[in-house]
């Protein structure tokens, strides 16, 4: 009778119990894991489903761990090693229970070797994960490296260092022919590496989003995006460059071979940064028109040594935005060099507003709506509506684009509330104030009837 009128806790579906050890605390995991066996294999998932790994001793000590128990090795879904110091003084057994660890993972989704070791090449040698979908390393491209990810043909995101590779010879004429074999994943999405590697990315993939970067070697963009566009013209929608100078010849390049883009994002890294001269404005608004449908053109300026401040007046910012929004109508979002952040959006038929939630744009929006300086102020005012702009304006439908407007017109709307209050009291003053009507009244007259309003 006392048990059917409390009833017990594992009577409750295995679901729910694990959501209970889910929201608990690490702490309190390990005291359930003790309760019963059942406990123990609830809080194995919890305990073991995500593992990061942040120091040397503790891998070893994860790696031990997961060697010696097959039950948690097989609930493990996203394994991570991420340490910034790397010393060659490590024994072969720091790399042998690591490889053996992973050999042990059989339904890994995530793995992710953040070290800047490249002795980690070794451990991928014999590993096969068959439901693997997302891989990181800081691995330089390699033959047991392409191997490796050749084995595993679920993979849709990938990560390969940012640095050259300077071990093997490499193409020198953009067709693809070098020592290493072609990178062969036919589900591969996303792409962040080297531009160097871009070259053995093969024809097979249909790559979503590609960011790369360049180092210590200077390559030819036209000879990657090149590539880019052999094998995944059609179905790439964002491309993000990081390289050095100001990189006039990229964005050339780009709206050349890759002219469908839907984002585009370039990071111009300046050793001495410098203001915007009107040649590079006037050359970027001469190569937007050869876009189709970009919606999304960010670039910044990233101060090497951070010996500038550097900063661009806003009313100069609406200038080039609408001046760059003419040339190329399908934009929808642009953000500008020097802009400390600031993001401009279109609402209505080449009419941008700052970001209402950044400092500067908050202000700069007040002060158009109250003062009208803006010259399409009613436009922006009146296209603020419920729903966003229509596709031909070149916005896309999407909930980040109606959040923004939402917030705009909540300032917005605020902002013509308090303006009209004010304008109505003027009004009423000026009509009820008798000094304002006659000025032959006397100062004493004019102070009693001032009293009197009050």
């Amino acid at each position: 009778m006392k048990s059917e009128a409390f009833p017990s806790i594992v009577r409750l579906p295995l679901e729910v119990l694990e959501v209970f050890i889910d929201f608990s605390s690490v702490s309190t995991q390990l005291s359930i894991s003790r309760v019963s066996r059942l406990f123990n294999s609830l809080t194995l998932r919890a305990l073991y489903r995500n593992i990061s790994l942040y120091s040397p001793a503790v891998v070893v000590a994860c790696c031990q761990t997961l060697a010696s128990n097959r039950n948690a090795a097989t609930t493990v879904r996203s394994f991570v090693i991420s340490y910034n110091h790397y010393s060659p003084a490590l024994l072969a057994s720091y790399y042998s229970i690591i490889k053996k660890a992973l050999q042990s993972l059989n339904n890994l989704h995530t793995l992710k070797l953040l070290v800047n070791d490249p002795y980690f090449v070794t451990l991928l040698s014999r590993c096969n994960f068959s439901r693997l979908r997302h891989f990181e390393c800081y691995l330089t491209p390699s033959t047991p490296l392409i191997e490796f990810l050749n084995r595993h043909s679920r993979i849709y995101y990938l990560q390969v260092s940012p640095n050259e590779n300077t071990t093997e010879s490499l193409p020198d004429d953009g067709s693809g022919s070098n020592t290493l074999p072609a990178l062969e994943l036919p589900r591969l999405q996303y792409f962040s590496g080297n531009v160097q590697n871009v070259s053995f990315l093969g024809t097979t993939n249909t790559l979503r989003a590609a960011i790369l970067s360049w180092n210590a070697m200077e390559t030819d963009p036209d000879m990657a995006f090149q590539a880019l566009q052999r094998s995944c013209c059609d179905s790439l929608n964002l491309l993000s460059c990081r390289r050095r100078g100001w990189n006039q010849d990229l964005i050339e390049s780009i709206s050349i071979r890759l002219p469908d883009l839907v984002s585009l994002l370039i990071s111009n890294v300046l050793l001495v940064d410098e203001p915007l001269s009107e040649d590079y404005l006037q050359a970027i608004k001469a190569y937007l028109p050869r876009f189709t449908q970009l919606q999304r053109l960010h670039i910044v300026c990233i101060d090497y040594f951070e010996m500038g401040d550097i900063s661009s007046p806003i009313d100069k910012e609406l200038s080039i935005v609408t001046t760059w929004g003419a040339a190329c109508p399908s934009l929808a979002e642009i953000s500008l060099p020097h802009s400390k952040g600031l993001c401009w959006y279109k609402i209505a038929d080449n009419v941008w507003i700052p970001d209402p939630k950044h400092t500067l744009g908050g202000q700069w929006l007040y002060d158009t709506v109250v003062l009208k300086r803006h010259p399409g102020w009613k436009t922006i005012v009146d296209g603020l509506n419920d729903s966003p702009p229509s596709s031909s304006a070149g916005i896309v439908n999407s909930s980040a684009y109606t959040n923004t407007i939402a917030v705009v017109r909540r300032h917005l709307g605020g902002l013509l509330k308090k303006e009209g209050t004010e304008q109505k009291s003027t009004t009423y003053i000026s009509s009820t104030d008798p000094g304002a009507l006659s000025g032959d009244l006397s100062s004493d007259t004019s102070d009693h009837e001032e009293s009197r309003e009050r």
